[in-house]
């Protein structure tokens, strides 16, 4: 008995392995794949994190705020503006030419390759 169930369970798996493309939320098969662009979101969340880093710079080594590199900049300041936001928009364009592919009816959006 258990060699038919798992002769049928193999049969299945066989059967499941199509080559086509589902979605796996509504396992629909309109399915679209374009590139997945600039991130914003990868842009704010490093810009988020340089400024975090720079706030506690600020707080738990006060002597750095008294540097003056510029009349009206300190030098948390000039971290933040010349290398957080460069460094933001440049991990903003990472991955931006990986493939997402998309639900044309549920709108589930996947990268291409990953299970």
């Amino acid at each position: 008995m258990s060699a038919v169930v798992k002769q049928s369970n193999q049969n299945s798996n066989v059967r499941n392995h199509d080559s086509k493309i589902c979605c796996k939320k509504c396992k629909s098969n309109q399915i679209v794949a374009n590139k997945r662009g600039y991130s914003f979101s990868t842009m704010f969340k490093v810009l988020f994190i340089t400024f975090a880093i720079c706030v506690a710079l600020a707080i738990f080594v006060p002597s750095l705020d008294n540097l003056a590199v510029s009349p009206n900049l300190n030098i948390i300041g000039v971290i933040l503006f010349y290398i957080g936001f460069p460094l933001a928009i440049i991990c903003g364009f990472v991955g931006r030419s990986d493939i997402v592919n998309g639900c044309m009816n549920c709108g589930n959006k996947w990268r291409a390759g990953k299970k």
